[in-house]
């Protein structure tokens, strides 16, 4: 019988399933993706005016799912959204995995400054191990016109929520996080170094992953997080 949970993408959007998504949908888990403005390459998207705008639209983009209650992972950006769904929304979060979550920054190793690197020279930045096709070809579906403005798109939704700092407060916010909760870093994430995971309080260590360790460890990182589901 499958089970759902809701999966917010990462830093540069929802190109392609994951390996480790794709374990999980095999495990029995039906992975629902939430629809973010800006990150899905669509036209028309405008960057909210401010933080709360975009929780608001976060809000928006849940509720239209309509999947009640259920386990969240956040990846990247999306892992710093999901911990405020947890925080906030606890009433539709039963447990939380958040790999490699922005939202907490050590001021004094703030890491790699993506948006200082001209646009064509950041995606290396994201992976430790080659970057795979599926990313590195996004929105290629699209066509030669559309899929440069996806892609531009996405990365000004990443963008308009990540620059100039990283910080949104979140560590004011964990205290409410009252579900179960699953926290991994990659020991070789540029973005985010490995050392601020202490600002997160328990987490776990993936060895040999960058920033979007679904793609670099998928058999390490799927394996845990079908063992925290498992367990809750």
């Amino acid at each position: 019988m499958s089970k759902t949970l809701m999966y917010v993408p990462g830093i540069y959007g929802h190109p392609a399933p994951s390996p480790t998504l794709n374990a999980l949908s095999s495990a029995g888990w039906d992975v629902v993706a939430v629809d973010l403005p800006g990150f899905n390459g669509r036209s028309g998207f405008a960057p909210p005016a401010d933080y709360l705008d975009w929780l608001v639209s976060l809000w928006d983009a849940v509720d239209a799912l309509d999947l009640g209650p259920c386990p969240v992972i956040g990846a990247s950006v999306g892992g710093m959204l999901a911990a405020e769904l947890a925080a906030l929304r606890p009433e539709l979060v039963t447990a939380v995995a958040l790999l490699a979550p922005f939202g907490i920054t050590d001021a004094s190793n703030p890491g790699l400054d993506l948006y200082a690197l001209p646009s064509a020279m950041r995606v290396e930045h994201l992976f430790a191990k080659g970057v795979p096709d599926a990313v590195a070809n996004r929105f290629s579906e699209l066509g030669d016109e559309e899929a440069p403005v996806a892609r531009y798109l996405c990365d000004m939704a990443a963008a308009n929520l990540l620059w100039p700092l990283n910080d949104r407060g979140t560590a004011k916010r964990l205290h409410r996080i009252r579900c179960p909760r699953l926290t991994m870093f990659g020991d070789l994430d540029e973005l985010i170094p490995v050392a601020s995971g202490a600002l997160w309080g328990e987490h776990d260590v993936v060895v040999g992953a960058g920033h979007l360790m679904e793609w670099d460890a998928p058999d390490e990182v799927s394996g845990r997080l079908l063992s925290f589901l498992g367990s809750v």
